[in-house]
């Protein structure tokens, strides 16, 4: 090892040790409180509001929430009171004008004699001076400058609507439809809003880096491996893969994401890959007209950074983002990823493999449960699709109404093998007894009843005494042409790759946070889409409270935001009350309802619809 990598991890150590030092009261107050908490989201703000309230000497997060308030406020009533001389409101300037000649000139006692004119306007920044015919002159500005070592001439107004479009998935013309339809003059141009991006992206950074610092060490402490001599400690994860578009329409962007397996998940880093570049493409104009300009351009634009950084296909930047990630594990978090959780992708076991990111420590791959429940769908679709047109030895083919293999039994069966699976994760054997239930459960009558491996607590006919198993169950002829299936699917060689297993549900959640924030419905530059999926890192892991008031500051806003922190609180407390109820049970019951209503709407109909049916 080099001497800058060893000193980057003593450095790393230090900067952990020195955190854990300074936040461990804080950290074990609301570890030990989280326990009663049954969402993931709640948790994560649970923290979230620890970290608050551990900052809150400052006096913008002193506002934030008080010692005494409750974890949740589910109704805005509750919310604190907002006091009216901190907020920002919209006012035409012929108002303040029409107010302005209300009042006396202090220089020569007359009323009514002032006019206004705006001396200076920079966007949402207006610096208004009001003239008397005396030559008295008054002037006020309605932004304070922003307090950033690398700015000149901005202001918090203009930075706090940069965030804005950022936050709210945008960007620089969404804004300006929104400040247009209020009879705003747009935001600043292009070239000023860049600086003020650039100052965004660069507080998104530091703010993220945090973020991730917190969700390494939770990690750490969660894991059932003590750190070796070296302070780095092996954790299981899990790692997933996404693209601005399908994989087959060869998208431009792609990012690879890694998060902890720990109580609650939090993403642990990210890579982001990109097949273009816009200032490449924009110098491609010059190249025709101009060819010696043109290389000059773009020799200073790669020594500056090109946002090109992948070559290859888009289906390998997934595994290329992979092994960047795991090579920097140890340096970054002091960590190494030994153990992830993963889809069917062949192509990032190879890649690790081949990489090596750990030296000798072996990298043990096991199976995304949702991922693996659905090869059960696959082969029992394959086997009625083999069936289709022949008879089985009942002498009726394997589909059909009355006790044959239905598309609603083929879910059924994926749904309990999965289920079966995740009930008992952490052992083989049991696992194994599990699966084989749901196939002797639909093997049963009432002739013959096969129940004895079934759960009692969730097996029908443990629970309800009406329960017809020959109007439930599947045809002997049926089970016997699906057995084969069952026996490949639970054999030990294939459970063995989920046990101690988990899901890769954190990495799908968050990668619904990234595109919501850059929609696939439109084309972003790959600086875009990086800052996206940062910002969808913090949101992720510590809401919109903690991590928006957090980058404020760093923006250089040090003014005080009460309605904005009041936002962002009921945006947090709205994120527990929709997940809290979104139950599994309630989520079956409704769309049960849904599938019964639409029945209802389809046969009232006199026309249905049906695909070229009426050609």
């Amino acid at each position: 090892m080099g001497k800058k990598y060893i000193s980057k991890r003593l450095q790393n150590h230090n900067l952990r040790f020195q955190r854990l030092i300074s936040t461990n009261s804080i950290d074990n107050t609301a570890q030990t409180s989280i326990e009663h908490l049954t969402t993931t989201i709640e948790k994560k703000l649970k923290l979230s509001r620890a970290q608050l309230r551990a900052r809150s000497t400052s006096t913008t997060q002193s506002t934030i929430e008080d010692e005494d308030e409750p974890a949740f406020v589910d109704d805005e009533s509750e919310s604190h009171d907002i006091p009216y001389n901190s907020v920002n409101i919209i006012v035409n300037i012929g108002m303040i004008l029409n107010l302005v000649n209300t009042f006396r000139c202090p220089s020569c006692n007359r009323v009514g004699k002032m006019s206004e004119k705006v001396t200076q306007r920079r966007s949402l920044l207006y610096h208004i001076t009001f003239s008397c015919t005396c030559s008295f002159e008054t002037s006020f500005t309605n932004s304070t400058q922003l307090v950033h070592s690398s700015t000149s001439r901005m202001d918090e107004l203009n930075m706090m609507a940069c965030v804005a479009a950022n936050v709210a998935g945008i960007k620089r013309t969404g804004m300006t439809t929104i400040l247009g339809m209020l009879n705003i003059l747009p935001p600043v141009q292009i070239e000023n809003w860049n600086k003020y991006q650039k100052i965004y992206s660069n507080a998104l950074d530091v703010v993220k880096d945090e973020s991730f610092g917190r969700g390494a060490e939770e990690a750490a402490e969660q894991s059932s491996e003590a750190a070796d001599h070296e302070g780095v400690t092996n954790i299981k994860v899990s790692i997933d893969g996404t693209w601005l578009t399908r994989r087959g329409h060869f998208s431009l962007h792609g990012v690879s994401t890694v998060c902890s397996t720990a109580d609650p998940p939090k993403v642990l880093d990210f890579e982001c890959l990109s097949r273009h570049c816009t200032t490449c493409s924009g110098l491609l104009a010059i190249r025709e007209h101009n060819p010696e300009m043109y290389q000059q351009l773009l020799a200073e634009h790669i020594e500056s950074g090109c946002e090109e950084n992948h070559s290859g296909s888009s289906s390998g930047m997934e595994a290329a983002d992979v092994v960047k990630v795991f090579c920097r594990s140890e340096v970054k978090h002091l960590l190494r990823y030994t153990t992830y959780i993963g889809d069917g992708d062949a192509n990032n076991e190879r890649a690790l493999l081949d990489a090596q990111p750990y030296g000798k420590i072996r990298i043990r791959r096991l199976q995304c449960i949702n991922h693996f429940s659905k090869r059960m769908r696959t082969a029992l679709e394959t086997i009625k699709k083999n069936y289709k047109g022949a008879k089985l030895e009942d002498g009726l083919p394997i589909g059909g109404r009355n006790r044959r293999l239905t598309d609603d039994k083929i879910h059924q069966l994926t749904v309990y093998y999965g289920s079966a699976i995740r009930s008992h994760v952490n052992d083989l054997e049991s696992m194994k007894v599990a699966c084989w239930a749901t196939f002797h459960h639909y093997s049963s009558t009432c002739e013959n009843p096969n129940h004895d491996y079934c759960d009692p607590r969730k097996c029908h006919m443990y629970r309800y005494k009406s329960f017809d198993p020959n109007k439930h169950s599947l045809a002997p002829a049926v089970m016997n042409a699906i057995r084969p299936v069952y026996e490949k699917m639970c054999s030990d060689e294939m459970l063995s790759k989920v046990v101690d297993g988990g899901t890769t549900n954190s990495n799908e959640s968050y990668h619904s946070y990234i595109w919501s924030l850059c929609p696939k419905t439109q084309f972003h530059s790959a600086k875009y889409v990086r800052d996206a999926t940062s910002l969808a890192a913090i949101l992720y892991n510590d809401g919109y409270q903690l991590s928006i008031t957090k980058r404020l500051q760093q923006c250089g806003v040090l003014s005080t935001t009460p309605a904005c922190v009041r936002m962002l609180k009921l945006t947090d407390n709205q994120r527990v009350k929709e997940h809290k109820f979104k139950t599994k049970a309630a989520q079956q019951k409704k769309r049960h309802r849904q599938i019964l209503t639409e029945q209802r709407l389809n046969q009232q109909e006199k026309y249905n619809y049906a695909s070229g049916a009426f050609d």
